[in-house]
């Protein structure tokens, strides 16, 4: 088992596996071959977790995230190697809000947060407006020619809940509100057309039938209906589909029974994204600062325009109390504080594979400079931890 205090940023070598555990952040534990001069490659790794399945499942509910990092994992199949030897309970039905595409000669891999460079995501834990989230997500980093940013940040999404609690009026606010979601998508024919929401509103970010994987209305309720979705179909509005449901702003931990600020408010509301441009301005800083600082100004005026023909729930997305009734830009600038607060940023390295527990852990994409061809990486899900980890007896 992992030792129970180990210092932040101390190692300590995995018995008997050729395996060094480097402790990155107080949520991240970082796996390397112990020899850098002797490779370990994925089919060495898929051995590695099956044998050591005690301690793996120890080490990622205490931590939430971990990086297999210098391992020779070289392309998608390689990847889906490792990916199976976690779980083999891999779910291919994706219905969050980010352009994403399989991966061809694999079964579960996909390309993850397919945006153009310019674009930012802010962190967030994958799909938390469902009922039944994933449990766990892989990233890989399989190409990183770009030049500049192009992290995937994580956050802790436990520690941003504590970060908000010492704010007594918060903590009362939102530990038994809930949350409305409210994500619409057009119709691919009018994405594929000029139309103001789908050209210029960056909260639209896919049309209805990519979503659903279907043109047929019927089956789309019946999705909806499954999901737990309201969805209402307006002829009048480009075909588009609104598709609202409400949640709780937090949730607890199924495994450890902490309290986790769980929501996808980080993503949906709109000017979450202008924060985050002004975020990497200052950490770019200098003259790399000046592109994320320009397009953190013309979303901001954009949405300001934006705002003054629209309403609220007329944009791509938008959350509010299940009453309606709007949660204050006050509270979205707290809520970012804490996320922020709570967030580790760092470049990947080529080959690295990043494990999370997305009931604690949650990821985002940095934007970055280069073409978009340049970085790509690859995602892989589980609707469910893995079986092996609650076999009867352990």
């Amino acid at each position: 088992r992992p030792p129970a205090n180990l210092p932040h940023g101390g190692s300590y070598a995995v018995p008997g596996s050729g395996i060094v555990a480097n402790e990155g952040a107080p949520f991240l534990l970082v796996l390397s071959p112990g020899d850098p001069t002797k490779p370990l490659n994925g089919e060495f790794l898929a051995n590695f977790l099956k044998e050591n399945t005690d301690w793996f499942r120890d080490t990622f509910f205490k931590y939430g995230a971990v990086i297999f990092r210098g391992f020779e994992v070289l392309d998608a199949k390689s990847f889906e190697l490792v990916v199976l030897a976690i779980t083999k309970d891999l779910a291919t039905v994706y219905l969050g809000t980010s352009p994403r595409n399989s991966i061809n000669g694999t079964t579960y891999v996909h390309t993850a947060a397919d945006f153009k460079p310019h674009r930012t995501l802010p962190t967030h834990l994958e799909m938390s407006f469902r009922d039944n989230p994933p449990r766990t997500q892989l990233f890989y980093a399989h190409q990183l020619d770009h030049q500049y940013g192009g992290e995937t940040p994580l956050t802790n999404f436990e520690g941003v809940w504590q970060t908000l609690s010492e704010d007594e009026r918060i903590r009362k606010t939102y530990s038994a509100a809930k949350v409305k979601y409210i994500r619409n998508n057009d119709a691919c024919e009018s994405v594929n057309t000029f139309s103001l929401s789908s050209s210029l509103d960056p909260l639209m970010q896919k049309c209805w039938q990519d979503m659903f994987k279907t043109s047929d209305r019927q089956k789309v309720f019946e999705k909806c209906k499954e999901e737990q979705f309201q969805c209402t179909f307006f002829d009048d509005w480009n075909g588009r589909v609104r598709m609202t449901n409400v949640q709780p702003f937090v949730r607890q931990h199924p495994v450890s029974g902490n309290t986790v600020w769980f929501n996808h408010i980080n993503v949906l509301t709109r000017n979450s994204m202008v924060y985050d441009y002004e975020r990497t301005a200052a950490l770019w800083g200098g003259i790399q600062g000046l592109w994320p600082m320009a397009l953190g100004v013309w979303y901001r005026v954009l949405f300001g325009f934006l705002s003054m023909i629209w309403n609220e729930n007329d944009f791509g997305s938008a959350v509010s109390f299940d009453d309606d009734s709007l949660i204050p830009e006050e509270d979205l600038r707290a809520f970012k504080r804490a996320v922020w607060k709570n967030t580790m940023q760092a470049p990947y390295q080529l080959h690295d594979i990043v494990l999370v527990d997305n009931m604690k852990v949650g990821h985002g994409r940095e934007m970055y400079t280069g073409e978009k061809g340049s970085r790509m990486i690859m995602t892989a899900w589980s609707d469910n931890y893995p079986a092996q980890w609650f076999a009867k007896g352990e």
